[in-house]
């Protein structure tokens, strides 16, 4: 099971209502999740001895409404996103300085369903005499590690990621309404293995809908192949479109726009996990194996 696949089962035991209710036309927390291991691997960096540090601080900016929606369970959400986050990193192998943090935020001027996140680099040791006169001396670099090439008697390597402590590890939960039981991981586009079907879940209903080669459009009218009684869906709102390996979502001009892991986009491809948001109604891009 992947990081977000367990994510998405300790949410659904969180919330406990059906997601289309509380989140329908609002930010989803698996639109942040995705964000936030975007943000931890479009922000890595490779140091010295072949590290690969990210950040350890995330803050998620929310518009009012959306603040407000999750404000209920806004403590153990942020704990839950810090959880997925040390997974991700973890499974990639990344390093961080310091607990990993995720800080949600209010910001007034984002609109409802928009949000934004930025990272950055929290060093413990940033504070002490010791650190600032490295610091000053040209030994340390900004992300709180030995510059290379400086002798400091002991291997240049921060500690591993922590487990999150304070918590006890929550029980296993049922799944999201609609989706079976987690199977293998399926490798990424470039390395996709045989026998993937690629899947549109509808949030909520949990219907799935197994995209077909070439174009899959998606919409309110009765042209489209996939029809979402959503007055926020436009009737040719957005097309999906499966080119062997790869599939990619693209907008078609549609009134309210096409959002994908939070950013809206004109034409993007996808990966296992993205969440699409189209009007009221948010659809999980998934790659099954057969």
């Amino acid at each position: 099971m992947g990081v977000l696949q367990r994510f998405e089962r300790r949410l659904e035991g969180m919330v406990g209502l059906a997601f289309a209710r509380v989140f329908k036309g609002k930010v989803h927390p698996a639109e942040i999740a995705k964000a936030l291991q975007r943000e931890a691997t479009e922000q890595r960096k490779v140091m010295g001895e072949g590290r690969v540090l990210v950040p350890n601080v995330y803050d998620v900016r929310l518009g009012p409404t959306d603040y407000e929606n999750l404000s209920e369970w806004s403590e153990q959400l942020a704990a839950e996103l810090a959880d997925m986050v040390a997974e991700h990193v973890a499974d990639e192998g990344f390093q961080t300085f310091g607990d990993i943090q995720v800080r949600l935020e209010r910001d007034d001027e984002l609109h409802t369903g928009v949000f934004e996140v930025a990272s950055h680099v929290a060093d413990p040791g940033a504070a002490r005499p010791e650190r600032r006169a490295r610091l000053s001396a040209g030994l340390d670099d900004d992300w709180g590690g030995p510059v290379p090439g400086h002798n400091t008697g002991a291997p240049a390597v921060p500690p591993p990621v922590p487990p999150v402590a304070g918590r006890p590890p929550l029980p296993p939960l049922p799944s999201i309404q609609g989706r079976g039981p987690a199977g293998p991981s399926v490798v990424g586009r470039s390395g996709q293995r045989p026998g993937v079907s690629h899947v549109l879940v509808v949030d909520g209903p949990g219907t799935r809908h197994v995209l077909g080669p070439g174009s899959n459009v998606i919409g309110r009218g009765t042209e489209a192949d996939i029809r979402l009684p959503d007055t926020g869906v436009s009737r040719k709102h957005v097309d999906v479109v499966l080119e062997g390996p790869v599939a990619a979502v693209q907008d078609l001009g549609s009134t309210n726009g096409t959002l994908v892991n939070g950013r809206r986009v004109g034409r993007q491809p996808l990966s296992d996990g993205d969440v699409i948001r189209i009007g009221h109604s948010v659809l999980v891009y998934r790659q099954d194996g057969a």
